[in-house]
């Protein structure tokens, strides 16, 4: 019985020497704060219109491919909230995505940027956002967001995707990306 005795002493020993040495380290480990998240935003200008005359028109063929190419594109990228604008091309070029994603979109007017700004910055951040505008609101969005000016987008141009990113001290990044079918 002695040798039990000694046995279960001994080991209850170790163990308070055990959970000591843990409660001591984990107090002496040096601190790390927990940094906020980065808020990666895209920008991108709808796809291709059907009806170049037709303020309200929606996508062509051509446009839903690249829609369908968008989604692609940014499958993987985490995308948390989808904006567009009134307008049935924007909502239709962020359509395959969110679907994908299981995202409503927030419509916002054309000429709410400073709205959609506001709202990024206060209600998305440490997020992932799209963001499908039009090509006299695109720059515009990007700038505000970035700090940089990136110049009108021809007409004829579908295929750029903007890349914002935001990091916890403020500081921006601004890339240009591709997707779908070159473009001028």
């Amino acid at each position: 019985m002695r040798i039990f005795r000694e046995n279960t002493l001994s080991m209850r020993h170790a163990f308070l020497f055990a959970a000591i040495s843990v409660l001591l380290f984990t107090q002496c480990a040096p601190r790390t704060v927990a940094q906020a998240p980065m808020t990666t935003i895209y920008v991108v200008r709808h796809a291709e219109k059907l009806d170049p005359a037709d303020p309200d028109t929606p996508l062509s063929p051509v446009g839903e491919e690249r829609a369908q190419a968008l989604a692609r594109t940014l499958a993987k990228a985490g995308v948390q909230h989808v904006y567009a604008t009134t307008r049935k091309r924007t909502q239709q070029t962020v359509a395959p995505l969110a679907a994908l994603r299981r995202l409503e979109t927030e419509v916002l007017d054309p000429g709410a940027v400073e709205q959609l700004v506001a709202r990024i910055k206060a209600e998305d951040v440490g997020r992932v956002v799209l963001v499908a505008g039009h090509n006299n609101s695109v720059p515009t969005i990007v700038q505000a967001l970035s700090g940089t000016a990136i110049g009108g987008i021809p007409e004829e141009r579908f295929d750029r995707l903007f890349k914002v990113t935001i990091a916890p001290d403020g500081a921006t990044t601004l890339e240009e990306l591709r997707y779908g079918a070159p473009t001028p």
